[in-house]
């Protein structure tokens, strides 16, 4: 257990992979915590561990000033925050909502708009990282929105993960997290790619992937993500079906300002394919989507 003795309550609100890992997280740092899920979810776990399962989302606020959301989707976001029994319906002024979700910074305005009229202090803190790196302590969480909210709230997006990064006043957040997650889906299609070609000649994956690891082109990430490529583990950390959403996102955003990325556009054409066969599915999914239009037998089946 942490040493963290808060004497405010917060609230969660979202149950799926990384909302959960987010719940252990600050049960674990210490933190009195209420949790909350859109659909029926087993949150037993949490339960025993001393959550507070709310039974509605009008009770998120009953003692706790601070809210975080943790959701799939625009749709989602807008649900829980502008609905008729939404958190910006019923927060008491002065209270706090942090957005962790990965969303279009279109809705984050609308829903910026909503806390200003309720006179809740919003911040958007989108993050980088998956649940085994929230549950670790090694997320990162890129944050924007008032700066005076931002550092009342630093102590609290510090337990949730050490590498907190302040870039400004508005959506750059929004941005940043969009970004971001294009720069993955580019890298991971490569090393598709060059799997692919290697092994057409007979060469083992986990030599070329070594080599790429301390060569100019590794990274944090190609290096997190060899062990399960020479495995063959497609466990989701983050679904191709999550992926094709931002890769949408992050083109709405280039079109905003008449912008052409010709890599993300073709990135996003094939994760889209992809979805058909690994929708739930690692994105590092490309990888067997490749090899099967190339007639290679893939890494793991496709599903309906």
């Amino acid at each position: 257990m942490g040493t963290v003795a808060p004497t405010e309550a917060i609230a969660i609100l979202g149950m799926g992979n990384m909302g959960r890992a987010l719940a252990q997280r600050m049960l674990d740092q210490g933190y009195e915590t209420s949790i909350w899920n859109r659909s029926v979810r087993d949150l037993s776990a949490l339960e025993a561990r001393g959550a507070r399962v709310l039974s509605s989302l009008q009770e998120a606020w009953g003692s706790d000033r601070t809210a975080l959301t943790f959701v799939a989707d625009d749709g989602a976001l807008s649900d829980i925050c502008l609905g008729t029994t939404g958190l910006l319906r019923t927060a008491p002024p002065g209270s706090t909502l942090i957005d962790l979700s990965t969303v279009s910074p279109s809705v984050s305005r609308v829903i910026a708009e909503g806390a200003k009229s309720a006179r809740v202090d919003y911040l958007r803190a989108p993050v980088s990282g998956n649940p085994l790196v929230l549950a670790a302590g090694n997320l990162t969480i890129i944050v924007s929105g008032p700066e005076a909210t931002f550092r009342a709230s630093r102590s609290l997006l510090e337990s949730v993960g050490p590498k907190v990064l302040y870039v400004g006043r508005e959506e750059e957040a929004r941005m940043i997290k969009l970004a971001i997650n294009a720069g993955l889906a580019v890298t991971t299609e490569l090393l598709a790619e060059l799997i692919l070609l290697v092994e057409s000649h007979g060469l083992d994956r986990s030599v070329l992937l070594e080599v790429l690891g301390d060569s100019v082109l590794g990274s944090p990430f190609v290096k997190y993500k060899t062990a399960n490529l020479i495995s063959r583990d497609y466990a989701a950390t983050f679904t191709t079906e999550l992926l094709a959403k931002d890769l949408r996102l992050a083109l709405a955003l280039a079109d905003e300002r008449g912008l052409t990325l010709p890599a993300v556009q073709l990135i996003s054409t094939l994760t889209e394919e992809a979805t058909r066969g690994y929708r739930e599915a690692d994105f590092a999914a490309l990888l067997p989507h490749l090899q099967r239009t190339h007639g290679v037998e893939p890494d793991v089946p496709a599903q309906p």
